[in-house]
């Protein structure tokens, strides 16, 4: 039977005539009896027989149409990496503009898996016989196994938003972004950074994110032109924070803008419009003098903005008080055992801390013991946005621990406490790891992602196999098709390539394969 077989694939190699004339009458159906005679093959376990009998074949018939799909089906078959043969056979094709054939060799392709190339082609054909509908289907499949390809990801986000899909557009639009800053192209980045400005202007903590990267892999000066541009859009929302922060940051890059300087100031009197004291804290801090760095002069500022009567601080000694009233220089105080305290208002910027009303110390010295024991183990979300935000949105279960045990539970309270804690730390959207310390935690202001929250992860490890234990959970919960994992993977691509050669066959490639 092999034997016969082998005969017969010699026998159609040989009487092949290839002229142009047969090239134009390929069709399809021959294609069809070829992978019958393929199926033939397999069965009888030959195709190594048959592989080499086709390459040789080939030797002195380059364009032989029979062994090129034999050769390359077979390989396929085989899981081989080397798809050049049907590569040179849907160029031969292609190059003929037999559109109905080379759809038929890439879908053969694609039998056996995604292939960028098979896509890309596929595409090709879908599109020169007008099928738009189903060149945006292979174009989504292609950018799942091309991390590279920003330019149809953009068409596709176009497409999406033109059908009134704003939702899939914007995440088209942010992959987008990040392959293109990977890429280097900053002249597509900003264009799509314009448009998520006017689709996406409340996930601030994306264009945050994507400002930092700019900053650190192509330069200061480029980030600065984004955030330059997403400030009218913030000032529009009267988000004054974000608007400060977004002023700070680009002060940071070029301390000595006027335009952001003066800007700085006007978002000052907006947010603390009606303070008493507002106008004499600019003045005081040089905050409007050209002459003062920028830094101290926000440093100042802020300091002093923060004493006003009816605004709580903290002294190391006295604890916990409330500004009675500010009268020129003077500052007067209620602490709990020391009332009508006054001092000058440089030595309250020196020696107290300015606390909001929300802060954990604040709450202690305010409301009922019992009450607040009560509210704390109860509402434990509740309770750990209150620590976090108490110490400048970062804090660890070290510092949490500190601020309720034994002040507000029992040690014993404490341990069943915190492994729930732990768990709502882990779980919860609106909770978030600090990117340089796994064990630091944050409050977004927008539910943070499974993916961005694992990829955080991923980026404070240091441990090899912690990473390869992260990027398994990743894959376990989530798609592939995400540039987290991308980025998440180069890792692994990068330091196989740095240490391939001196690995120890204990960390051999099989145990890094996903």
């Amino acid at each position: 039977m092999s034997e016969k077989i082998i005969n017969k694939i010699n026998d159609l190699l040989n009487e092949e005539k290839w002229t142009r004339a047969t090239l134009s009458n390929y069709t399809i159906n021959n294609f069809i009896e070829l992978d019958e005679t393929i199926d033939e093959i397999l069965n009888s376990e030959v195709q190594d027989e048959i592989q080499d009998l086709c390459q040789e074949h080939l030797e002195h018939s380059k364009n032989s149409i029979i062994a090129l799909y034999m050769c390359g089906i077979i390989s396929l078959n085989k899981q081989l990496i080397d798809d050049s043969h049907l590569v040179e056979l849907i160029n031969i094709f292609s190059g003929n503009h037999k559109w109905n054939v080379v759809e038929y060799l890439t879908n053969r392709i694609l039998q056996f898996g995604e292939n960028k190339m098979a896509l890309r082609v596929l595409a090709e054909c879908y599109a020169n016989s007008e099928r738009e509908d189903e060149v945006f289907d292979i174009w989504e499949r292609l950018i799942k196994i091309d991390y590279n390809e920003a330019d149809i990801v953009k068409k596709l986000a176009e497409k999406k938003e033109s059908e009134g899909k704003e939702e899939e557009a914007v995440n088209y639009y942010k992959k987008a972004i990040h392959r293109y800053i990977n890429k280097s192209l900053f002249s597509n980045v900003k264009d799509i950074w314009g448009k998520l400005i006017e689709l996406n202007i409340e996930d601030l903590e994306f264009f945050q994110l994507v400002e930092k990267k700019i900053s650190k892999t192509m330069s200061a000066e480029k980030s600065t032109t984004l955030l330059e541009d997403l400030y009218p859009a913030i000032v529009a929302t009267s988000n004054w924070d974000v608007a400060i922060d977004t002023l700070k940051r680009i002060l940071q890059h070029d301390p000595k803008s006027p335009w952001a300087r003066k800007e700085i100031v006007n978002c000052y009197r907006s947010k603390f419009e009606g303070h008493s004291q507002l106008e004499e804290y600019i003045k005081l801090s040089n905050l409007n003098q050209s002459w003062r760095n920028i830094v101290e002069a926000i440093s100042d500022f802020e300091k002093h903005i923060s004493f006003d009567a009816g605004n709580f601080v903290f002294h190391k000694t006295w604890g916990v008080g409330v500004i009675r009233s500010i009268k020129g220089d003077n500052i007067s105080i209620d602490f709990s055992e020391k009332r009508g305290h006054t001092m000058s208002l440089k030595m309250a910027v020196n020696a107290l801390i300015s606390l909001g009303k929300s802060h954990i110390w604040v709450l202690k010295s305010v409301i009922a013991k019992d009450k607040l024991h009560d509210k704390v183990k109860k509402d434990i979300p509740w309770t750990l946005k209150t620590v976090i935000r108490s110490f400048n949105n970062k804090a660890d279960m070290k510092r949490m621990k500190a601020e309720l045990v034994p002040s507000i539970l029992t040690q014993s309270e404490w341990s069943s406490w915190s492994t729930e804690a732990r768990r709502i730390l882990k779980t919860d959207a609106d909770f978030g790891n600090m990117p340089e310390k796994l064990d630091l935690f944050m409050v977004r202001d927008k539910p943070i992602t499974f993916e961005e929250k694992t990829f955080n992860k991923f980026k404070a490890e240091t441990n090899f196999f912690d990473r390869y234990q992260t990027i398994q959970d990743f894959m376990s919960e989530s798609d592939p098709d995400s540039d987290y994992f991308a980025e998440m993977f180069q890792y692994f691509t990068a330091f196989l390539k740095a240490n391939h050669s001196s690995l120890p066959l204990s960390e051999s490639w099989n145990q890094f394969r996903f």
